[in-house]
C-alpha cells in the first residue's frame, strides 16, 4: 500500500525528464549569441543564380559590406590578420602569390566562406 509499481515509477521519472529537457531546450536560443548564414546555390533557385547571406544575430556585432581588389603579392610578403571583432592584432601569415576580387565573404569565382 503506497507503493508505486516500478513501470509507473519509471513512466513518471520519463514524463519530468522530458518535460525538464523540453524547458531548458525551448529556452536556450534566447541566451546563445549565434550567427546565421544563408547560402542557396544556383541549382536551388528558380533564377540560376547564387544568393549569399550573413547575419551577426548577437545584437552586438555590425556587418560590413568590405571591397577587396584582385591583387598579386611579392614572394615572401606576409598578410596581417586582426580580430574581427575587436581589432586585435594576432599575427602575419605568408601571402600568396595572387589574391581574387572579394566581395563581403564572396569571392569573382563565387567561393565563400561562413562560420
Amino acid at each position: 500500500a503506497g507503493c508505486l509499481h516500478p513501470c509507473r515509477y519509471t513512466e513518471m521519472r520519463t514524463v519530468l525528464l522530458l518535460w525538464a529537457s523540453s524547458t531548458i531546450l525551448l529556452n536556450y536560443p534566447y541566451v546563445v549569441l549565434g550567427c546565421t548564414n544563408l547560402v542557396v546555390t544556383k541549382g536551388a533557385s528558380a533564377d540560376g543564380g547564387l544568393h549569399f547571406s550573413y547575419s551577426a544575430d548577437s545584437g552586438g556585432l555590425f556587418g560590413e559590406l568590405r571591397f577587396l581588389p584582385a591583387a598579386d603579392h611579392a614572394p615572401g610578403s606576409v598578410a596581417d590578420v586582426w580580430e574581427w571583432d575587436t581589432g586585435r592584432y594576432l599575427g602575419a601569415i605568408p601571402q600568396v602569390a595572387h589574391t581574387y576580387k572579394v566581395v563581403g565573404h564572396l569571392n569573382e569565382w563565387q567561393v565563400s566562406i561562413g562560420e
